[in-house]
């Protein structure tokens, strides 16, 4: 795979997972996000290179597994898929992974703030943390 077949591979991606996250906002329960976030602390301790793409899939499923569309589900994971190998050599650079960490959290908290009586739907704050996670 090469720089720009990954590049497009996110930016579908993106547009997916902004949709996805759309969708679940009013449905989040806490315990999504609470699943969403054991799963980032098993990412943090987590050494064996192969398994942190299933759990950065796992973690950004359980955001959007509310969302009511099966087939967004279906094509937001076969991205994932698609791109475990690059994720995978990507996190294993120190930087990048505490840097990847940091704006899964903040993604998290995106959904989180976004659930609250008031908050804008399709929170602005929530895509913009989808976009800087994909970066």
């Amino acid at each position: 795979m090469d720089g720009a077949e990954i590049s497009e591979i996110y930016a579908v991606r993106e547009l997916l997972e902004c949709e996805a996250l759309r969708l679940s906002i009013p449905a989040l329960l806490d315990g999504n996000l609470d699943e969403a976030e054991q799963v980032l602390d098993q990412i943090d301790a987590e050494r064996n290179v192969g398994r942190w793409g299933a759990l950065n899939r796992t973690f950004h499923l359980s955001l959007y597994a509310a969302c009511g569309n099966q087939r967004l589900l279906g094509l937001i994971e076969a991205h994932h898929n698609a791109a475990d190998r690059y994720v995978r050599i990507l996190l294993s650079n120190l930087d990048h992974r505490a840097r990847s960490q940091a704006e899964h959290r903040d993604l998290l908290a995106a959904g989180a703030t976004a659930r609250r009586p008031g908050a804008f739907c399709g929170s602005t704050c929530a895509k913009e943390a989808i976009r800087s996670s994909m970066r």
